[in-house]
């Protein structure tokens, strides 16, 4: 691996996502009951699909043409890891549309430094609070906790509504 450089990507990078191989194998998958967050055994195995990202490529696409920021991690000329940040969410809020890391740069810090850019962007605006629909797999919840964020009893009704199996999950800044 070289010396990854992380930078503000424009919004007609974005297809660059498609680069990115976002495969995994899961062991525990959560559920947040009765405000508390409960690991369950489920292991799956996630495949390296290209197409995965059709599913979210126009959302995000209309996400940057309303503000939002997406900030990449390039090993050379290769997309490693993206994070999204959606200065809309709601007033004093952003919300991390994404953040991928793919799977042969995991356990390297990008996520992390990607995480840190978001934050830093986010505190620039003085925004006062950090909102994620976590994938409710082992990596992503337990990054998110990693990170400070704790699951919320309060989720944002419509992010609920879109993403009711994911770990609604906020950060104070």
């Amino acid at each position: 691996m070289n010396l990854i450089e992380i930078r503000l990507l424009n919004p007609d990078e974005l297809e660059k996502i498609y680069q990115i191989d976002r495969s995994e194998e899961i062991e525990h998958r959560y559920r947040y009951i009765d405000g508390e967050l409960k690991a369950f055994d489920e292991s799956a195995s996630v495949p390296h699909d290209p197409n995965y990202w059709d599913t979210y490529y126009d959302t995000w696409k209309a996400a940057l043409q309303l503000g939002a920021e997406v900030f990449g991690a390039f090993d050379e000329e290769q997309l490693s890891g993206i994070v999204i940040l959606n200065p809309n969410l709601e007033p004093g809020t952003e919300q991390l549309l994404a953040l991928y890391v793919d799977s042969n740069h995991r356990m390297s810090g990008i996520a992390k430094s990607l995480y840190v850019k978001a934050e830093d962007a986010a505190r620039t605006r003085k925004s006062k609070t950090l909102y994620v629909c976590a994938t409710p797999t082992d990596s992503s919840v337990n990054f998110y906790l990693s990170q400070g964020f704790e699951p919320t009893a309060t989720p944002n009704a419509g992010l609920f509504e879109k993403h009711p199996e994911d770990i609604h999950m906020t950060k104070n800044l």
